[in-house]
């Protein structure tokens, strides 16, 4: 009660404008008298005006019924917010909704999502999604939501500074030493170190680098050799200069801007990057080189898996559910995933889209990452993640910064973990 308690309090600053969103939904009702107009919150993907044509196209194919797309703040953190607080409200004003890979369980559990197994059962979800996608929708054996795009991290690296991207630890460090010789001014790798959800990310691909797992028999894994090894290896690339001290207040968008601008040699960051550093007036613009992650070992290593799913709001009215899928189903079709993948650079979830020569022709990097996405890992699924992930940030900062050793943080994540999740 206390977190949920604190969770609407940090999104009160966020309410004000979501409120007035709905005033002017409740507006928009009014003036399309005699249609049901479905309301749809989503995360912003870009300026391009491909996702208003997809609404407008499920507009055309269903007469009498028009979409309200509302969008959300950017950051996750707040979205989740504003839906625990609605949701716990049992809100009706919305329909569809964007949920996080991370969310399924908590929200599904709560009764927040509707059961959408008579729509689309599990085994058809595993059937058409990439693995990864597929794991973070199914919850206890139902199907709460459809993925709708897929994201995984990548090693980007300069091609005018190396002739190939490092595939282990070692390598990345040496190349890195050697271009900041050359350059001093040049930082080594930049990735994303603040105490926040980036930073779960980064920390959990290098355990998994290290040859760690992330769960057994329902219990986090935290006091383990590959953990203290990922922590420590982390912890060195800040006391040892490879990456800057900048690094661990850091997130995507301040890691991006420093490669971008020329002003490191890797990095650590999500594919929507790449389109940045290719834009005219950046100044890495057609010497940057995308890798799997490197590893203790070589092999190619896994990355987190990010991206967004839509769900259908299990408080509305039974009338509306059928229209609400049938929007889902428009949006996560191969067709609309494959205009998004060309439009924003958003991977598509469904298998099938990944065979349409659109995809390979116009966006030959989301074609090409395809092996990164099914490498890619889910973090640890519980219903009480947010709280745990609280943790984790805490206790992985103390030990990137060197506020406590990695035994000990690991030490500390556990024993809290295992009381929140009951797992003693």
């Amino acid at each position: 009660m206390q977190r949920r308690a604190a969770l609407r309090a940090l999104a009160g600053a966020a309410l004000p404008s979501f409120i007035a969103s709905s005033a002017c939904q409740r507006g928009r009702e009014r003036r399309s008298a005699g249609k049901v107009s479905l309301v749809l919150k989503y995360q912003p993907l870009g300026e391009s005006k491909a996702f208003h044509r997809l609404l407008r196209s499920f507009e055309a194919n269903h007469p009498g019924v028009s979409v309200a797309a509302e969008a959300l703040p950017s950051s996750s953190d707040v979205a989740h917010q504003f839906f625990l607080t609605a949701l716990e409200g049992e809100a009706r004003d919305f329909d569809v909704f964007v949920v996080d890979v991370v969310w399924v369980p908590e929200f599904a559990r709560a009764g927040f999502l509707l059961d959408l197994s008579p729509y689309v059962a599990p085994a058809v979800v595993r059937r058409d999604f990439l693995t990864g996608p597929a794991d973070a929708v199914i919850f206890e054996g139902k199907t709460f939501a459809i993925p709708w795009y897929v994201d995984a991290g990548v090693l980007y690296y300069r091609t005018d500074l190396m002739e190939r991207a490092p595939r282990t630890y070692d390598e990345l460090v040496k190349a890195a030493q050697a271009a900041r010789r050359d350059r001093p001014e040049l930082a080594g790798f930049v990735w994303q170190g603040r105490q926040y959800e980036g930073l779960v990310c980064n920390v959990y691909e290098v355990i998994w680098g290290h040859g760690g797992a992330t769960m057994q028999e329902g219990r986090l894994l935290l006091q383990t050799e590959a953990a203290r090894a990922a922590l420590d290896y982390l912890r060195n690339l800040l006391r040892t200069g490879v990456s800057p001290p900048s690094v661990a207040s850091a997130i995507e968008e301040e890691t991006r801007r420093v490669f971008q601008a020329g002003r490191a040699a890797f990095m650590r960051n999500w594919p929507y990057a790449f389109a940045e550093s290719e834009r005219e007036g950046s100044a890495v613009r057609g010497k940057v080189g995308l890798a799997p992650l490197p590893t203790a070992s070589g092999d190619p290593g896994p990355s987190v898996l990010g991206g967004y799913q839509l769900a259908i709001n299990a408080h509305i009215d039974p009338s509306r559910r059928d229209l609400a899928m049938a929007l889902v189903s428009h949006l996560t079709s191969s067709d609309a995933t494959v205009q998004s993948a060309i439009a924003y650079g958003r991977s598509p979830a469904r298998r099938v889209a990944y065979d349409d020569p659109r995809l390979a022709r116009d966006a030959p990097l989301v074609a090409a990452l395809r092996p990164a996405f099914e490498r890619a890992k889910p973090r640890p699924i519980t219903p009480y993640y947010m709280m745990v992930s609280d943790v984790l940030q805490g206790e992985f900062s103390a030990a990137i910064t060197g506020v406590r050793t990695p035994a000990e943080a690991l030490a500390r994540a556990q024993s809290l973990v295992d009381r929140l999740t009951g797992m003693r």
